[in-house]
């Protein structure tokens, strides 16, 4: 996967990864393993709201290896 709009894991580029591949927010949480609000948290733009974390890099990985 290239032409990610930043550099490793940010909302920006999970956003762009689930857009290329056509991926809905539930479909992504399914495949990774975790709830869809936790992907919603990861794809929250705000880094200083409340609601918002960081995508641990190990499943930043599985992500864009996924096929």
């Amino acid at each position: 996967m290239s032409n990610f709009p930043e550099i490793g894991y940010t909302p920006a580029n999970l956003r762009f990864l689930l857009e290329s591949k056509g991926w809905t927010q539930k479909v992504f949480a399914e495949k990774i393993g975790k709830a869809e609000r936790t992907v919603r948290q990861w794809l929250n733009q705000d880094l200083a709201s409340r609601n918002h974390t960081d995508m641990p890099h190990s499943l930043w990985v599985k992500a864009i290896t996924l096929a």
